[in-house]
């Protein structure tokens, strides 16, 4: 599973809502799970199960996911990807959610540093 885990600074609630607001700009919703995480989805279920990789970028199913937890006093949100993200959309389908997450993961990551929420960025692999 990869992963970007976000260490956060400032106001817990404005930290959450800013990397929300830059997971929405990348085309996501952000729907909270009742464990406290999001999944965060975009694209089309439907065009990817019919067309796979040829549904494009922008309609391709994703789904990723964001925990929250605490890492010796800092709050982190972790924003994963399973290894079989994309999978609808064969070998492409799953490179393609690869870059997409790494694009993503990397554009989140500089928001919220700009914005002063983001102590320390870690990859998973």
């Amino acid at each position: 599973m990869a992963s970007a885990d976000y260490f956060l600074t400032g106001d817990p609630g404005a930290a959450r809502a800013e990397l929300a607001d830059a997971l929405r700009e990348h085309g996501f919703t952000v729907t909270p799970r009742p464990d406290g995480s999001w999944e965060v989805a975009r694209g089309s279920t439907t065009a990817t199960a019919l067309l796979g990789v040829l549904a494009g970028r922008k309609n391709q199913r994703l789904v990723y996911g964001v925990q929250f937890f605490d890492h010796q006093g800092t709050p982190v949100a972790r924003f994963a990807r399973d290894s079989g993200a994309g999978a609808m959309g064969g070998a492409f389908g799953v490179q393609r959610s690869e870059n997409v997450f790494a694009e993503v993961s990397e554009a989140v990551a500089a928001r919220l540093h700009a914005r002063g929420h983001l102590v320390h960025l870690y990859r998973g692999a």
